[in-house]
């Protein structure tokens, strides 16, 4: 209630002349939000909202030019006559540009506010049309990012964009950073993140940075960027319920309200599911709660204050021994995490002045556990982790078209757990990064992209510890050519890194499976460099076509292997070649749209034999959704290619250069099929789903099955 109080207190407003409107698209008068209007002189101003509403006030008489821009559309003034009686509601209407529409690395004031580049922005249909229910699922449907789980419903994952991250038992190589409304929110310990804490509910939409995005966010996104964009609240003040059941015991229920108190927006929302789990000690346990306060101040100032607090319980099954199926060896895990943010814009004239705080915490809890008839614990493993974020960034917008964002960030990071090294039992990390971003466009036809961090980060031992140091810099340098109407080109180059994490430096730990793990204080960052190259075309009536082609160059990748004993080491060199290429097509005829993307990734280790584990050569998703009188109607299918693993249940494991050989296996390839029916019933959807309608019997980690085929029923109010 502190922090409640004092958001409330922030809420006085000075009199004067306003002048308020909307902004919309020229193409299907759709609003745009968190479009950008200033008044150069005055040095005032503001931003619209999801409805496209602006306000501006205090103005005083007189002539007023006003400038209206956003990245994706082309910048649009008006001059106004301000005079002593109430100026009527502005319609205004922003064209979209072909340069900036189409660009890839955009940086600016997109929709999340704080993310200054993004290269798919992926919505959240406002209806039941998708077969996925949270977030890790949603972007294991999309082209160059795979979804690494030992567990089903989306638990304990690990998120890989263009075969950044494998999986083997305790490793914590993840490259993907996880954004909340433009906050890092990774675990502290790990790198990882908690990616299904967020409430589904709240999503407005997702931006996905496929690639090194170092430059501006440093550590941890060496391959790529997911930044969740919540809701924020408007004027309608409604709650919307949700109740879903389904297969396996599954069931939740969520509320979320929308709406504005006393000229404050707010989104709130609560949630709780379960589910008994596909087999033996599966299921798990969550309850979510979370609230965002948006006020607009005097002076064209805005506050947002947002909280988060996610409570679950997971089993997680243990492997299925080829030999012996009925030996059971397993985990618990329980987790809390707590979000707190808090936001700051100021409208400079032709700046915009942003300082953000956040205090994330997690608390984690595993046993380790047989199925002895006492039920024994064969361990016990507890993390703490903390961290706290300061950042701040300045953008100035220039006369030219161009913009340039100045900032700096400061985390502190902190974990404590009982299977760190003794002498590093309570590390610590500070990190402090400067960046900046410059943009430009050139001839009308081209737009120019620089930009350059610098990373200091600091790991702090025990008493008496020499502490270790890791530092980088990050540059990007991007080019975007409008060949013709609708038709862009772009060549960028980027330079990414990051720092081992404390568990790779420090742990110490049993499996109950036997393997002894060490973390490896001797490691070195690992860097990545970037090289890609596309199309894209996009006529603005829903039709798109893409292709790309990327080189990925690591020089001391980080990767886990099975040594005397288990830790993690520094690869020499590792390179890797994709390509994407995709689809939407509008078959407005039947009221109908498909969707197809493919993606093919080939990655090698040149200082070793060993081959990359977990990365498969071949992707494929079709989706189909058609929209009836009577019903609609949602398809999706997705075809992965096998991969290679390493068996480390086999007993044919012979032991060169104390490293062990475990034989290499293959994941089969698998086709994976939903379906699902909605129906609108009085602002109600109703929805039938079948997940993985084909039965098929696939795995994602080895010797973990996953659900066959399965169902869930949905009763939610349309937004």
């Amino acid at each position: 209630m502190y922090y409640l109080s004092f958001f409330l207190i922030l809420i006085s407003f000075v009199s004067g002349l306003s002048v308020s409107g909307n902004v919309y698209d020229t193409e299907n008068n759709n609003p745009i939000e968190s479009v950008n209007i200033f008044i150069d002189e005055l040095q005032i101003g503001t931003s619209t909202d999801k409805n496209g509403y602006f306000q501006l006030v205090d103005i005083p008489l007189g002539n007023h030019e006003l400038f209206f821009s956003i990245i994706g559309y082309q910048t649009f003034s008006k001059t106004l006559e301000i005079r002593d009686v109430d100026q009527l509601p502005l319609e205004i209407k922003l064209q979209k540009d072909p340069i900036q529409w189409s660009a890839i690395n955009v940086m600016g004031l997109i929709p999340s506010k704080h993310s200054p580049e993004v290269t798919q922005i992926v919505q959240k249909n406002k209806k039941s049309n998708t077969d996925q229910k949270t977030l890790s699922a949603l972007l294991g449907n999309l082209h160059g990012i795979e979804v690494q789980s030992a567990h089903a419903y989306g638990r304990n994952v690990n998120i890989s964009i263009r075969g950044s991250s494998d999986f083997k038992p305790g490793g914590y190589n993840n490259r993907v950073l996880l954004l909340l409304d433009g906050f890092p929110v990774s675990i502290p310990n790990s790198g990882s993140s908690d990616w299904n804490a967020i409430p589904f509910e709240t999503i407005k939409h997702i931006e996905v940075v496929r690639g090194p995005a170092s430059s501006i966010y440093g550590h941890n996104s060496m391959g790529g960027v997911i930044n969740v964009v919540t809701k924020t609240g408007d004027h309608s003040n409604e709650l919307h319920p949700e109740l879903r059941y389904g297969s396996y015991g599954s069931k939740a229920l969520s509320m979320s309200y929308i709406g504005n108190i006393k000229n404050t927006n707010i989104v709130s929302a609560f949630g709780h599911g379960s589910s008994d789990g596909h087999r033996f000690n599966s299921g798990y346990k969550q309850t979510r709660f979370s609230f965002k306060l948006n006020k607009a101040l005097y002076n064209n100032q805005q506050i947002q204050l947002s909280f988060i607090n996610s409570n679950s319980f997971n089993g997680q099954p243990g492997f299925v021994y080829p030999d012996n199926p009925d030996l059971v060896s397993y985990r618990e895990s329980e987790r809390i995490s707590n979000y707190l943010q808090f936001y700051y814009k100021a409208f400079l004239g032709k700046s915009i002045l942003s300082i953000s705080l956040a205090a994330n915490r997690f608390k984690t809890d595993y046993n380790d556990r047989d199925d002895a008839p006492d039920d024994k614990i064969l361990g016990k493993t507890h993390y703490r982790d903390q961290s706290y974020i300061v950042r701040s960034q300045l953008q100035q917008f220039f006369n030219n078209g161009g913009n340039i964002i100045y900032g700096m960030e400061l985390i502190s990071d902190r974990s404590k757990s009982n299977v760190l090294r003794n002498i590093y039992i309570e590390p610590k990390q500070i990190t402090l990064a400067g960046f900046t971003q410059y943009r430009k466009q050139i001839f009308n036809r081209i737009v120019f992209d620089f930009g350059l961090r610098y990373d200091f980060r600091e790991v702090l031992g025990g008493e008496g510890y020499q502490s270790k140091v890791f530092k980088a810099i990050s540059p990007k340098l991007s080019l975007n050519y409008n060949i013709k109407q609708n038709l862009t080109g772009y060549l960028s180059y980027n330079e990414g890194f990051r720092a081992p994490s404390i568990s790779e430096l420090f742990l110490e730990y049993e499996s109950s499976y036997g393997l002894l793990l060490l973390g490896n204080p001797d490691l070195k960052s690992e860097y990545l460099s970037n090289i890609e190259m596309g199309l894209k075309y996009d006529n603005g009536r829903s039709f798109t076509l893409f292709g790309n082609i990327f080189i990925n160059q690591y020089t001391d990748m980080i990767d886990f292997i099975y040594t005397i004993p288990v830790r993690s080491v520094n690869r020499e060199s590792v390179k890797g070649l994709g390509f994407e290429f995709g689809s939407n097509i509008p078959l407005s005829k039947i009221g109908a749209n498909i969707n197809i993307t493919y993606s093919y990734l080939e990655m090698d280790n040149f200082d070793s034999d060993i081959p990359l584990l977990y990365r498969p050569r071949h992707k494929t998703r079709f989706t189909f959704l058609q929209k009836t009188p009577i019903v609609d109607f949602h398809f999706s299918s997705r075809y992965t290619s096998s991969q290679l693993y390493e068996d480390f249940l086999s007993d044919d494991h012979p032991i060169e250069d104390n490293t062990v050989i475990f034989p290499l296996e293959k994941l089969p390839e698998t086709v994976i099929t939903n379906a699902s029916i909605s129906k609108s019933i009085l602002n109600y959807d109703i929805s039938f789903k079948i997940k993985n309608l084909f039965d098929s019997r696939y795995v994602l980690i080895q010797h973990y099955p996953m659900p066959g085929r399965n169902f869930e029923i949905s009763l939610t109010k349309i937004l």
